[in-house]
């Protein structure tokens, strides 16, 4: 009998929104999916348009659920969320996997107000031998006068950013991993 709460690599996280989820429901507090619905999810991370292309979204050192900070609300499935945001935004690059891991995460409601800060480090790699490319970190912060129950399209706007910025990070680097630069 296979265990749903572990994954094929052993990590236990898979669980952790169900468990985080039983806990925030017995204390009153409420589990916010950030992926919008209608967002679809093809259940891969390669491009549609180069399946050579890959992006693997992670959280490390994030929890996943993110607890909001004045509230009795937590925002879930941040893993899936950032993929999404990712492959949507950037232009595939063939025969490179893109990781993206979401390093830093916070959320807070005061006030009436309703602010997110994430911060992704980017790594871009060759998919035949691993070889490491190129690197890069990018941040969003945003806010809005909005309840935590109804702030996933906060949290998702600035997975959006994100995704937006490696687009354009992506876009100046060249082949040989380099930045290209303005007017060459």
């Amino acid at each position: 009998m296979r265990d749903d709460t572990v994954n094929d690599g052993g990590d236990m996280r898979r669980g952790c929104p169900t468990l985080l989820s039983m806990m925030l429901v017995g204390c009153g507090g409420q589990l916010v999916p950030v992926v919008p619905d209608g967002a679809r999810d093809t259940g891969t991370s390669s491009a549609p348009s180069d399946p050579s292309f890959e992006v693997v979204a992670r959280t490390a050192s994030v929890k996943d659920p993110l607890p909001v900070s004045g509230a009795d609300v937590a925002y879930a499935d941040l893993e899936r969320a950032l993929g999404q945001a990712v492959i949507r935004a950037v232009h595939p690059r063939h025969d490179q996997t893109l990781t993206v891991e979401l390093v830093a995460a916070e959320a807070a409601y005061k006030h009436s107000r309703l602010s997110v800060s994430l911060v992704a480090r980017a790594t871009l790699r060759a998919r035949e031998g691993n070889a490491f490319v190129t690197q890069t970190q990018v941040i969003c912060r945003d806010a809005a006068l909005v309840t935590p129950e109804n702030g996933a399209s906060v949290v998702w706007s600035c997975m959006t950013r994100l995704g937006r910025d490696l687009s354009g990070w992506l876009d100046g680097v060249k082949l040989d991993g380099t930045q290209a630069v303005k007017g060459q």
